[in-house]
């Protein structure tokens, strides 16, 4: 049995007016934010510490980059640059004043950790901390940040890096290495492989490993949607699929650890 369809009703002037003046105001809204926080104010924070033979550093940030760099001899060298935007001068430089930078130390423990107060609406404006550090090659380090990205090279020591939105790179590093991001990717460069092993992790995005092809290592990789690419290394294999392999390189040794989700899994030699 057919039914009849029942004609729509033609929409009264005043409330098409109505809705098309919010659907204009709606799409505005995004230009008119961004032009309301054109305003900016920066400030550097600076401070040098001398860290203790096998010391550690930390530094914990929550929207911003950490760029990290080998110093010379026992020194720690960290810049943090604050950025703040707003709807007016004043605005941005009231914000930036909340912007918090703490720093301790507790024995052999350097700690420098960012305290950005919640935005206060859309017109709150944003904050950010972008960190420039020296450390000593073979300092144990651990490095946070929740939204940027974190890169590191030349360090020897044991490698903690952690970020939920950024990708992680590390360039030329020799010592123990876990490193896990959410949202970014992962690249990897070892000089050689520790006896601490390398723990990967990545949710959202490739990760790309690079060792000695002398290397002795374990490998255990896995991956749920994406593929898994070692061509190239002198494997004992135990176990290959697209998208799982346990394997022994040269012969076997330090573990390496590698757990992805969306994404591709790449390992190869330097």
């Amino acid at each position: 049995m057919l039914i009849p369809l029942r004609r729509a009703r033609p929409m009264s002037f005043p409330l098409a007016a109505a809705a098309a003046a919010l659907a204009i105001l709606s799409s505005a809204g995004c230009d008119i934010v961004t032009a309301d926080l054109k305003s900016q104010a920066t400030a550097d924070w600076k401070k040098t510490f001398t860290l203790d033979a096998g010391g550690r550093v930390e530094i914990e940030n929550v929207n911003g980059r950490i760029h990290v760099t080998p110093s010379e001899g026992s020194q720690v060298e960290v810049v943090a640059q604050k950025k703040a935007r707003a709807v007016s001068d004043d605005a941005a430089k009231a914000a930036l004043e909340r912007i918090e930078i703490t720093d301790s130390v507790a024995g052999s423990t350097i700690r420098v950790q960012t305290k950005v107060p919640r935005s206060e609406g859309m017109l709150g404006g944003s904050a950010e901390v972008a960190y420039t550090v020296r450390v000593p090659a073979g300092a144990e380090v651990k490095f946070v940040t929740v939204n940027g990205g974190i890169e590191i090279s030349r360090l020897t020591g044991k490698i903690d890096a952690e970020t939920t939105n950024g990708g992680i790179v590390a360039r030329e590093v020799g010592g123990p290495i876990e490193a896990t991001t959410t949202n970014g990717g992962i690249e990897v460069e070892l000089t050689a492989v520790a006896q601490g092993g390398v723990k990967l992790g990545c949710t959202n995005g490739g990760i790309k490993l690079r060792l000695p092809a002398d290397a002795a290592a374990t490998i255990s990789a896995s991956v749920a949607n994406g593929g898994i690419d070692a061509d190239g290394l002198k494997l004992e294999t135990t176990e290959s699929s697209r998208r799982s392999l346990e394997a022994r390189l040269n012969g076997g040794g330090p573990s390496i650890k590698i757990e992805g989700t969306n994404g591709g899994i790449k390992i190869s030699s330097r």
